[in-house]
């Protein structure tokens, strides 16, 4: 038989089965190039079978047996088949097993007394029996093809779909015959695989031949991935970008606002990427620092260099609750330096108000959204983190001195940062006109509009008259323009004010006029004349801060020159990529608080350049970590209300909003109830999921303001929620949650000087469950947790759908198969050093490789 091209059809193959057409076209068989890749997931050794078990086992075991008996019951909705297996090997000496199936007939119709079979699975005792539940099967009849299936090292291939092992075993040997190996096109560059490369991995006669198969193909596999990520990463840099040098002035006045010293990593870092902005590449980078180490504050110092270059700087974050905290971090420190701050998430656009509309009632609106409404004063609504724009004259348009005009403007800018973040002022001849958003006050309210506007008149009316030896109205009533509901909204206004002086004729094009002012700008008084330009132009642009809303926002972002992405493991590379093509070749700056293991960083991130910080500011209490039974709940109940007392805060998180019948498993809003009984009179919120933005941001406020003494919720705070004051987590259903989620979720505490606790409650854990809390208790270390976190659980299919436009990962274990991806790296970037565009016919193949993906991830993209 003349050996056919890999790429030929299955379809067109007379020996394959015409009924298994669509569910090998299900698996992505379609040639039989596909078949040849399709890999065992395991192999069986069927010449030497392991021994019948006589007790449990944690590894899975191989047995080859007899069908003795078989059994159907059913206990109310349940059925269960079970199949009795004995060595006939060993005779009266050996052990039975019963092999069981829950809810699946089918199993009924294969399996019948006196066959011959193979099972593999973990043991396990049941009421005295050794039982295995749910193995994976193989019936072994006799016919001509009994050769492939035992008396051999036996391969495993990844079935399902209405396809066994036993029947991808077959077509699998018949495709290895009937393709030409030399048609199959492989990259690895210099010595060319062997070609019994591809039985040896299926068929091997030893496990020498399997395992030096399996390095070869491997390492084969590894070098397609990294030819991607590297030739990625020269192209991002010989694509070319703007420099963003900034001037410096505002980055310092950062570092020297906040209330503690950068540590050494943090400075290194800031270093790092401050050069990478500077030069004109583009800026790939990923920023990897564990919980608590100062990610967002690297970030800040980015997005403040890109903005005092002139251009546009956007952190996108997962979920609105971490968007918000990062909005109001940002402006605790960048509202007292002038630099404007916007918020977008798919329900908040905080440039503008961005509250939905509500019907207007007395008092407080309903949904809790803070909006206030009153039929006397202008606003008639007054909304949180609402900006207006608001015009007051003076009695009888009186004109106003230029010593009355710099009393106003003072005043005005006095409580600037304070009371109110002030976006821009002009004080004309007979009135004023104001730009402003009112703050946050100590309550954890909003200080009111028709509060400040008293403030500021009273004020200036009482030192004018002083001034000038007068007594009476100063003031009329102010006019309530508008309320901003757009950042376009936001720049006409602001323009309109800044411009005012100039397009009113009041002062010539030419000259200065002092009494007008916006974030940024110096006191012009006396200034040449070749400084007063359009004022909008001198203004820093705002810092964007936002959900995946900003993926659709096309509105929002103009002159976009760097994009932070904070937990990008969060976002899919589509995601990603969609928004780093909006900008003007933007520099990019990925962050995690999850740190990876080299191997993953290479394979997932090689294509970005890595920074790491490995410290944790000073000043940072330590976290002690314990495994407790719920036996233990009455002591922790106590130690809770003690730390409570001394005015300390706790979190208490479960797996589940509320109760499942699926799960056994504790849930937030039930328990939620029992806490508020347990710990009365302290005052206890609720955080989850399904919440409305209003009811978790108003929550989350009252839980950072200290409101509230303890907050029961699921993951939402796992990232993003930063309250110093909280010392205290209490995990319930610990183990149900992966290890590198616990510590992310643990990482919610210790952000104080204070000893932080937490608690992680667990009944009845299994082994497994021991040993993943194990690691917990052990270490703080979040690259080692990340290690066991892999170990525990296997990489899994990490590159996956959402890491489109990468080859699958087939064959090759990320964990065990480090070395061979080092190797795989370095030879992929000396090819690509050697030849950057592929253009030697050598290299024809890994052109049309990258071509192909290429094309793959646009069919993706859409």
């Amino acid at each position: 038989m003349t050996p056919l091209p890999a790429s030929t059809n299955l379809e067109d193959l007379e020996w394959v089965p015409r009924q298994r057409i669509s569910s090998l076209r299900r698996l992505g068989l379609l040639t039989l190039g596909d078949l040849l890749k399709h890999f065992p997931r395991r192999y069986e050794d069927r010449i030497k079978f392991d021994r019948f078990p006589d007790g449990p086992s944690e590894a899975p075991l191989c047995l080859f047996g007899v069908v003795k008996k078989t059994a159907y019951r059913r206990f109310g909705a349940r059925r269960i088949f079970e199949a009795r297996i004995e060595d006939e090997s060993a005779g009266l000496l050996g052990s039975p097993l019963i092999c069981r199936w829950f809810n699946m007939p089918w199993v009924q119709k294969m399996i019948t007394g006196d066959q011959q079979i193979i099972v593999f699975g973990k043991p396990r005792v049941r009421h005295h029996q050794v039982v295995m539940e749910h193995p994976e099967f193989e019936i072994l009849e006799e016919d001509a093809e009994r050769s492939i299936h035992f008396d051999r090292i036996t391969p495993v291939h990844p079935a399902g779909d209405g396809l066994t092992a036993r029947m991808l075993r077959v077509l699998i040997h018949r495709a290895l015959d009937a393709t030409d190996p030399a048609t199959i096109p492989l990259l690895w560059p210099g010595n060319p695989v062997s070609e019994n490369v591809w039985r040896n991995v299926h068929f091997p006669d030893t496990w020498q031949e399997q395992a030096a198969a399996r390095n070869s193909l491997v390492r084969e596999e590894f070098f397609g991935i990294q030819l991607v990520v590297c030739a990625r990463h020269a192209a991002t840099r010989n694509s070319g970008g703007t420099p963003k040098p900034g001037t410096g002035e505002f980055q310092k006045k950062v570092v020297e606002a906040l209330p503690f010293e950068l540590t050494g990593s943090q400075r290194q870092v800031i270093a790092e990427i401050s050069a990478d902005l500077a030069s004109s590449h583009r800026m790939n980078r990923l920023l990897q620092g564990d919980v608590g180490s100062g990610k967002t504050l690297v970030a800040l110092h980015a997005m403040v260099q890109a903005a005092e270059s002139g251009w546009q700087a956007a952190l996108m974050a997962p979920t609105q609750i971490l968007a918000e905290q990062h909005y109001l971090n940002f402006r605790r420190i960048l509202d007292p330096l002038g630099i404007g701050v916007v918020l977008r998430t798919a329900t908040r656009k905080e440039s503008s108000g961005g509250t939905p509309d509500a019907t207007p009632g007395t008092g407080v609106l309903p949904g809790g959204d803070g909006t206030r409404y009153s039929k006397r004063n202008l606003p008639h609504f007054e909304r949180p983190w609402a900006k207006y724009a608001v015009t007051f004259s003076t009695h009888d348009r009186t004109a106003l001195s230029e010593e009355d005009r710099d009393i106003i403007r003072s005043s005005i800018l006095h409580e600037n940062g304070r009371r109110y973040h002030l976006y821009a002022v002009c004080v004309m001849p007979d009135h004023v006109h104001l730009l402003i958003e009112p703050s946050l006050n100590e309550a954890g309210g909003f200080h009111p509009l028709t509060g400040i506007l008293h403030s500021i008149k009273s004020f200036t009316a009482h030192e004018i008259n002083r001034a000038n030896g007068k007594t009476g109205p100063v003031w009329e009533k102010e006019s309530f323009d508008r309320l901003i509901r757009s950042e376009s909204d936001l720049q006409e206004k602001f323009s309109y004010i800044t411009r005012n002086p100039w397009d009113s004729k009041i002062v010539p094009a030419n000259e200065d006029y002092p009494w007008v002012w916006w974030p940024g700008r110096e006191d012009l008084r006396g200034a040449h004349a070749s400084r007063v330009s359009d004022p909008a132009s001198r203004r820093i642009p705002p810092l964007v801060v936002g959900t995946h809303a900003l993926l659709f926002d096309r509105a929002e972002l103009h002159k976009l020159g760097l994009i932070v992405i904070d937990e990008q493991h969060k976002f899919g590379v589509l995601q990603r990529s969609r928004l780093i093509a909006r900008g003007d070749a933007p520099d990019v700056l990925v962050m995690t608080a999850t740190p990876i293991p080299r191997t993953i960083t290479q394979t997932l991130y090689g294509d970005l350049d890595v920074s790491i910080l490995r410290e944790k500011p000073a000043g940072r209490g330590k976290v002690l970590t314990a495994v407790r039974e719920p036996a233990k709940l009455p002591d922790i109940l106590n130690f809770l209300r003690t730390k409570i007392a001394e005015g300390r805060q706790a979190y208490v998180v479960y797996p589940l909003i509320e109760e499942s019948e699926k799960l056994d498993a504790k849930a937030a809003r039930e328990e939620f109830e029992k806490w508020t009984k347990l710990l009365a009179p302290s005052r206890v919120g609720l955080a989850h999921g399904r919440l409305t933005s209003e009811e978790k941001e108003l929550v989350m406020r009252q839980f950072r303001d200290g409101n509230l003494s303890v907050l029961v919720a699921t993951t939402v705070i796992e990232v993003g929620v930063d309250v110093p004051n909280a010392c205290i987590m209490l995990i319930e259903e610990a183990a149900r949650f992966g290890l590198s989620q616990l510590h992310q979720l643990r990482g919610r505490i210790g952000r104080g000087a204070e000893k932080s606790y937490c608690i992680l409650l667990q009944r009845d854990p299994g082994e497994s469950a021991k040993e993943k809390l194990a690691v917990l208790e052990r270490t703080s270390d979040g690259f080692e947790i990340a290690e066991a976190d892999l170990q525990l659980r296997g990489p899994g299919d990490i590159l996956g759908t959402a890491q489109a436009g990468l080859p699958p990962l087939r064959l090759g274990d990320l964990l065990r198969d480090g070395e061979l991806m080092t190797e795989a790296r370095q030879a992929a970037r000396e090819l690509l050093e050697k030849d950057p565009h592929l253009a030697d016919p050598a290299h024809t193949p890994h052109r049309e490789f990258l071509n192909n993906l290429s094309a793959r991830t646009e069919i993706l993209e859409g």
